[in-house]
């Protein structure tokens, strides 16, 4: 959920400023691209499952994470400015599974990373 406090902000403003991306449950989760490469932190695993997150969703992180390299912005992730108002270009994107319990995220790491590995 977007801050609503967050709201109207202009994208162009941050254009060249690469910001965070979180995917928790307390913080914002903006996955506007306005930077030159992607630090994205995926914090809503669960100590209960062996990866972090549960197969299903390690494998549409990869692909959200692909999209992003390939200078996509996935639709399904919150926004401030429609994905449309930028142009599209390559990026680095660098992704952390990390969260409060910590104890799965490097099980979740190396799921994630095999995910990437597989071309969907």
């Amino acid at each position: 959920m977007i801050n609503q406090a967050l709201l109207p902000i202009k994208s162009e403003l941050f254009t060249g400023l690469t910001h965070l991306y979180t995917d928790h449950v307390k913080y914002p989760n903006i996955a506007d691209a306005t930077g030159t490469f992607i630090y994205a932190r995926l914090q809503r695993g669960k100590d209960t499952v062996p990866t972090a997150y549960p197969p299903k969703e390690i494998k549409a992180w990869a692909a959200r994470l692909r999209q992003m390299a390939e200078g996509q912005e996935p639709a399904e992730l919150p926004h401030v400015a429609s994905p449309t108002e930028r142009k599209p270009a390559p990026r680095e994107v660098f992704a952390y599974v990390i969260h409060e319990g910590k104890i799965r995220a490097p099980a979740g790491a190396m799921a994630l990373i095999e995910a990437l590995a597989v071309k969907s």
